[in-house]
């Protein structure tokens, strides 16, 4: 009864807060789409600040669990104002904490309550119902999750979690679980009744990497196999995203699938044996790597960058041959610069990234003006090609010309590239030591982009 009588007197927020993004596209729907893509997007920046707040003031960030990227944002509340301008469209999403968060109370009432109720049944079940059971408490513990995160960030104060906890229900699912002998065993019952339209599968991701590795690529594909798939994210209704962790004699999977919105609708757990990746690579080869460039990122509220793939910026995978092209968005007019970051194998160097003109060093810098602010700009396409691996990439925008911001750099007669080092992690150091010096008068701001992707030889 305590917990029901608290859910209910949850407190409205301390203070107001509005986040607010802004997209151009050719079509109003595709404007639509990506201003809420951009919300999400200042929003987890958000979250993430809030989250790095309370890990260094108690050591504890529980309330950030399930959001590791700006598609995992559940957006509820938004108001969207599209207007139509010369050849484009433009559209302002905003989410007001005042409509917002009072609705995403209710939302962790409900889920609190459905949550409790969950745990009741399950302490009395056995066999496939009790398994049932648990998925469904998994997927609403995700789902509050959710929810509490952007409440926290929009205001919310005073909340409490549920008595079911996440690492409980979880440990209950797998203690039910026989390990499979195959992966083909384990996108049967990772797949099986899966209620999904227009579905895209990513590969499930190492556990804390960004890395996709064989083993990730292996089960994407049969997953695939087994259920409507569409090529591209922009296309997608929606989403499969994995994580797996290798344990001492078994690997765990788990999948989640998402809606458009961020929503978690479903969580689906396997459990390999060591035999079913026995000669594949599970293991990231970059993990050290991967956490420098991505925790070190500098981020801003005011001043926002982003980089992705014609495939998307989270769990990227192309195979050979495949074409990738690269996509730079600011919200302000500044300038950008790109640098590659190579950890292949014995490959190991930084280098500046070619953007156009020849001869001069303006060929490393491009500008974003007033017409191309909120716009996705593409700088460069290429074909997926040896050596393959892991691709790093660390976009740089500032407000003042970034020519004077460049990195020291030389050709490399081997590489025909721009070398900055010889090192990849140096590179990430040099990078990041070139920060506008700020006063309070001061208009000068930077701010990161990173995008790590993984190129595979076809499968022979």
């Amino acid at each position: 009864m305590r917990l029901i009588l608290f859910l209910f007197l949850l407190p409205f927020a301390a203070h107001a807060a509005t986040v607010q993004s802004e997209a151009r596209a050719a079509t109003e729907a595709q404007a639509k789409r990506e201003a809420l893509a951009a919300l999400a997007d200042s929003i987890f920046i958000n979250v993430k600040s809030e989250t790095s707040s309370v890990t260094e003031g108690s050591g504890k960030s529980e309330q950030s669990v399930s959001i590791h990227a700006s598609s995992d944002i559940p957006l509820i509340g938004v108001e969207m104002k599209c207007e139509a301008r010369s050849r484009e469209f433009v559209c302002q999403s905003s989410l007001d904490s005042t409509k917002s968060l009072p609705i995403y109370q209710r939302h962790l009432n409900e889920l609190s309550l459905e949550i409790a109720t969950l745990d009741a049944r399950i302490l009395k079940s056995t066999g496939q119902d009790r398994y049932s059971l648990l998925t469904q408490a998994l997927t609403a513990i995700e789902q509050f999750e959710k929810y509490r995160a952007v409440a926290t960030m929009l205001g919310l104060i005073n909340f409490e979690a549920p008595l079911r906890t996440r690492a409980d229900t979880e440990a209950q699912l797998l203690a039910l679980e026989s390990a499979v002998p195959s992966i083909e065993l384990a996108a049967k019952l990772l797949s099986k009744n899966l209620k999904a339209e227009a579905l895209f599968i990513q590969p499930a991701m190492p556990h804390a990497s960004n890395e996709v590795t064989e083993f990730g690529r292996l089960l994407r594909d049969r997953l695939a196999q087994k259920l409507p798939t569409v090529a591209s994210p922009d296309l997608a209704l929606t989403y499969f995203k994995g994580e797996y962790e290798v344990l001492a004699n078994q690997l765990h999977v788990m999948y989640r699938l998402l809606d458009a919105n961020g929503n978690t609708l479903d969580t689906r757990i396997a459990t390999l044996a060591p035999a079913a990746y026995k000669n594949i690579e599970v293991n990231p080869t970059t993990q050290s790597f991967d956490q420098l460039l991505h925790n070190g990122v500098a981020l801003g509220n005011e001043f926002r960058a982003q980089l992705t793939t014609n495939r998307g910026a989270e769990n990227v995978l192309f195979n050979e041959k495949d074409e990738v092209e690269l996509l730079v968005k600011l919200n302000r007019p500044g300038y950008f610069y790109v640098v590659g970051h190579v950890t292949k194998g014995a490959e190991n160097y930084s280098y500046l990234l070619e953007l156009g003109g020849t001869g001069t060093e303006r060929r490393f810098v491009r500008y974003v003006n007033a017409d191309d602010v909120n716009k996705w700009l593409s700088i460069g396409k290429f074909e997926a090609s040896a050596p393959f691996g892991v691709e790093s990439l660390q976009l740089i925008a500032t407000s003042d010309d970034a020519i004077y911001r460049l990195p020291t750099h030389e050709i490399d007669q081997k590489t025909q590239l721009n070398l900055i080092a010889s090192n990849a992690e140096k590179g990430i150091a040099k990078t990041r030591a070139l920060k506008p010096k700020r006063s309070q008068s001061d208009t000068q701001y930077q701010t990161e982009a990173v995008l790590m992707f993984t190129t595979l030889a076809k499968r022979r």
